[in-house]
């Protein structure tokens, strides 16, 4: 069976690149969101806006788009509705850059016959085009006014009559790279003169099948995780002295309003487009007085601004901030308080804060929740205006930060292994064991007792996540799967684990203590096959599948939401290389 025949639900976000991606353990990690503005599987009882027929015979069957005549046919994507942001639905693509994925076959063999794929459609005067023999070549057309030219060639393996293979363009005004089977094939061309449109496909002189079509874009402000294991991150000191001081952040002027912006920008026009947002970070209180307070601001207007502080009396306080210089040259400050509430606070103590909020296009911005360790303190405040930039603050104490996350919110998420871009690092993160992106799947390269990779992901306690993985080990012992829960500070977890001989156990790993919560039998035996395992979170259960078949129904696993009620997803690997690819979080809304 070949790839694409086997694949079934999993939708892979991609990012061009012909490097290999490196798993990181620790460090400064900024990397850009993708929204998806078209997916297609053509399976059965999908529900999707047929392509636009522009030329030829186009028919959605056997869970593939068909070209069913050997004349020249072409169709388009004539809608483009964003599925994981708050985008407006769009009759073309108007992006810079964008990516363009789908998997094709040619139904003959001569070198004249060829299938491919268009991109920046206008009309069929006006558009570009890659297309594919099955003989292994490559053109790259352009077509302007109605005149036709070849602006580049190539060459490519893996095609060949009825034999599928993965296309896709990443295209920016400066340069399109075409790429198949994930290798860069042609790049280097500049193609600025048609800057948007619609992408579609392609055949001539052959009837061909295609699938998984697959549009994204960047969008907003870079999602990052930062650690400060090294150099302090480029971040705009508004106020204070800030540094790196042994693997934290520190603030060290004792002040009033010591504040560093992030690169977070909240903002509904089309130049941020980040508009649902959830930032977090650790945070530790070296003073003991009641104003001795540290945490987040947002609205940053210079001397007008919102924070959300926490004080050494154990109170959490959302204020309005304005500060102004007087006739006598003096900085006069005015806090306006607006909302407080109690938290779990102890001197010297590191403290987990998150903060979520989204600006909303009618104009009533909302804080939709602000917890510490896991707990909600302020949850779905109006909040006038979120729009600006969002930093951290110290009042009167030399405060201490760590491990400060950004992410868009948003329902979804897809992430897989197959092209970064060079110059941006991955998303996961390793805890344990050595990690590697080879081969454009992640691969457990030591085989230990438990290797785990997580990721920034953090689900609510309803989603789903599914992966594909493979296990080249063959004994009751050798097992591979999913984490979820996962605790970045104290490495608890719950997994879900595989055995090449059909074993299957859910168990949790909660203060050194593996215990065993459930067992079961599945039937995606033997070494070397990959198969596809589904966790789906509802409330206090999970339930599981592998191939589609439920291993798992309705297990209790809510031991470890009092605490880390957001914990990170990741994979596991017991004493195995195993290798996983294709990841897959969306958060579960009832409709």
């Amino acid at each position: 069976m070949s790839r694409w025949t086997a694949y079934i639900l999993f939708i892979a976000v991609a990012v061009w690149s012909e490097l290999p991606a490196q798993v990181q353990d620790e460090g400064s990690n900024y990397y850009p969101p993708f929204a998806v503005l078209a997916r297609y599987d053509f399976t059965e009882g999908e529900f999707f806006k047929p392509l636009g027929a522009v030329a030829g015979t186009w028919v959605a069957s056997g869970g593939t788009f068909n070209s069913t005549s050997t004349t020249p046919a072409l169709a388009t994507i004539d809608s483009y509705i964003p599925q994981n942001v708050f985008f407006d639905d769009l009759p073309e693509i108007n992006a810079n850059p964008f990516f363009y994925r789908a998997g094709m076959l040619n139904q003959s063999s001569g070198s004249s016959t060829r299938v491919g794929i268009v991109y920046q459609y206008q009309d069929a005067a006006n558009f570009y085009e890659a297309s594919f023999s099955p003989t292994g070549s490559v053109f790259v057309r352009e077509v302007a006014n109605g005149l036709s030219r070849t602006v580049a060639t190539g060459t490519y393996r893996g095609g060949g009559q009825n034999k599928w293979f993965d296309v896709e363009v990443a295209w920016t005004a400066a340069e399109t790279i075409v790429l198949v089977n994930d290798v860069p094939v042609v790049r280097g061309i500049k193609q600025d003169r048609l800057t948007h449109g619609r992408v579609g496909l392609i055949t001539r002189q052959t009837t061909a099948k295609f699938d998984r079509l697959l549009v994204t874009r960047e969008y907003g402000d870079p999602q990052f995780r930062e650690s400060f294991n090294g150099a302090a991150p480029t971040w705009t000191v508004a106020k204070g002295t800030w540094s790196v001081v042994n693997g934290v952040y520190q603030s060290s002027a004792v002040q009033h309003g010591s504040i560093t912006l992030l690169p977070i920008h909240i903002g509904v026009d089309n130049s941020t487009e980040t508009r649902p947002f959830e930032v977090s970070a650790r945070m530790l209180n070296p003073y003991g007085g009641s104003g001795n307070r540290m945490g987040f601001v947002y609205t940053y207007q210079g001397g007008s601004y919102e924070e959300i502080v926490f004080g050494a009396d154990g109170i959490a306080r959302i204020n309005h901030v304005n500060t102004w210089i007087g006739p006598d040259g003096k900085t006069n400050v005015s806090v306006i308080p607006r909302e407080t509430a109690p938290y779990p606070w102890a001197r010297n103590h590191w403290f987990n804060v998150s903060f979520a909020g989204h600006a909303s296009i009618d104009g009533i911005d909302k804080i939709d929740e602000v917890s510490v360790n896991g707990t909600p303190i302020f949850t779905n405040l109006e909040s006038g205006d979120l729009r600006g930039p969002i930093g951290l603050v110290t009042n009167w104490t030399p405060g201490r930060f760590d491990d400060v996350w950004f992410h868009h919110g948003g329902f979804s998420r897809t992430e897989t292994f197959d092209r970064y871009d060079p110059t941006k690092p991955p998303y996961w993160f390793a805890a344990r064991g050595t990690w590697d992106a080879e081969g454009a799947v992640l691969n457990n390269r030591t085989a230990g007792a438990n290797d785990i990779v997580y990721t920034s992901w953090q689900g609510s306690t309803d989603y789903t996540v599914s992966a594909r993985m493979l296990n080249p080990y063959r004994a009751s012992g050798n097992r591979i799967g999913l984490i979820f829960g996962f605790d970045v500070a104290t490495k608890d977890y719950y997994e879900v684990v595989f055995a090449p001989t059909g074993q299957a156990a859910l168990n949790k790993f909660i203060q050194g203590q593996l215990t065993q919560v459930a067992t079961a039998t599945h039937s995606a035996l033997g070494t070397n096959v990959w198969f596809n395992v589904e966790l789906a979170r509802r409330g206090p259960n999970a339930t599981v599948k592998v191939n589609n078949q439920t291993v798992f129904a309705n297990v209790p696993a809510a031991e470890l939401d009092n605490s880390i009620k957001r914990g990170r997803v990741g994979v596991i690997s017991h004493w195995s290389p195993g290798r996983f690819d294709d990841l897959r979080f969306e958060d579960f809304v009832p409709r």
